[in-house]
């Protein structure tokens, strides 16, 4: 296996997903576990019908952004249904937030959230909680009957070796008493949260003091001049551009027709994920296309990565990619480049005046929109169509 190589991730169909009442087969990265050296754990599963999952915890040290979309990403915005989530810096003062649009959370270390509970469902949901690290943990808390508190820290990676992985808390919420999907012993971390969490869906929730206001961000709809190239309109969520703080910057770019796409080029300091998938998510290996991906450690030597299944590839800082080639679609490709920083940058190489090599810096804040200089450039296409920018060199 060449260097390259070991930087590209096919995703495999996981047929025993955790989680009770998200469908099958999922597609994970289940960070460094799946790919050496990653520091991103994320994936996407369908919510076909209501329930509730999970119980309250935070991260410690660790970001984490909860996505709840529409499962048809070439319908983005046909999103029908009602959410629910639980979010605090005190883990008995938790608010209720209700999500009836599409969502990105934030959820900076230190936060409760959960659990949630899919109240509505009038169309499948896609999940994702993007995980801004290679190795996925949670912190709860236990009270035992005696009084005593501790807070057990849950990882996957301390759990290698055992039989079978614990399942998690899942409730029907007609019947409370019911604690669907948890099959551990009763002193459990994971027995004691599914009653945490059927303690608040019963109980009246907290006020809103509005104080978490600032980590829910509805999506907005986001049009383009890319034409027939993309699906219109699509979702995005631009980082610091839409929430002051954010560690991620990434979109929903739905290709549908063959095309190129991008230049070679760099970034410093900050890795890359770029997401190759279906784009119906109730089963992204639905895959029918061929892409190719040039990567390489400079931008004169090139490899051609060629994609035929739901694919993951790893992008290191100062590794050359792209072109992204788009040569045959078949059905709609989900693709998402998921940079971890909060404002996208990208290091381009070109020729000067006297033939020689300069690098160019352009950050997603500092270009400007060729129409309207006062505003920032949100990658419309529409200067890209008219042939404004047409590279000379």
């Amino acid at each position: 296996m060449n260097d390259i190589e070991k930087l590209i991730y096919r995703i495999p169909k996981d047929y025993h997903y955790w989680r009770p009442g998200y469908s099958v087969p999922a597609g994970w990265l289940h960070g460094s576990s799946s790919l050496p050296g990653a520091r991103l754990d994320m994936g996407f599963v369908a919510v076909p019908c209501e329930g509730v999952v999970d119980y309250p915890h935070f991260h410690n040290a660790v970001e984490e952004y909860l996505m709840f979309v529409g499962s048809d990403l070439v319908n983005f915005f046909d999103f029908d249904a009602e959410i629910e989530l639980w979010l605090g810096e005190e883990p008995d003062r938790l608010e209720k937030y209700v999500i009836t649009e599409p969502t990105i959370v934030r959820i900076p270390p230190g936060l409760w959230h959960c659990p949630v509970r899919y109240r509505r469902i009038g169309r499948p949901v896609a999940f994702s909680a993007v995980y801004m690290d290679g190795d996925w943990s949670k912190v709860t808390r236990r009270i035992r009957p005696d009084g005593k508190t501790d807070y057990p820290f849950i990882s996957p990676s301390l759990r290698r070796g055992e039989k079978r992985r614990p399942e998690a808390p899942s409730f029907r919420t007609d019947k409370l008493e019911e604690k669907i999907g948890c099959k551990t012993e009763r002193d459990s971390a994971d027995a004691y949260g599914a009653e945490w969490a059927a303690k608040l869906l019963s109980a009246e929730p907290e006020p809103r003091s509005g104080k978490y206001d600032k980590y829910v961000f509805t999506i907005p709809k986001g049009y383009h001049n890319w034409g027939e190239l993309y699906a219109n309109p699509r979702g995005r969520f631009n980082g610091t551009g839409f929430m002051p703080g954010a560690r991620l910057y990434f979109g929903f770019s739905v290709a549908m027709k063959p095309h190129p796409a991008e230049v070679p080029h760099i970034h410093n300091g900050t890795e890359e994920y770029l997401w190759f998938t279906g784009a119906n998510l109730e089963d992204i290996f639905d895959f029918d296309a061929e892409i190719e991906v040039s990567l390489g450690c400079d931008p004169d030597h090139m490899e051609t990565v060629t994609v035929t299944e739901p694919t993951v590839i790893r992008i290191p800082p100062r590794l050359w990619h792209c072109p992204y080639v788009f040569k045959r679609i078949g059905k709609p490709v989900n693709f998402m480049a998921m940079y971890l920083d909060g404002d996208w940058a990208k290091i381009t190489r070109k020729k000067d005046e006297k033939g020689d090599y300069e690098y160019l810096f352009e950050g997603a804040s500092l270009k400007k929109c060729v129409y309207n200089p006062e505003l920032t450039c949100v990658y419309c296409g529409r200067c890209f169509k008219e042939g404004l920018l047409k590279d000379k060199t």
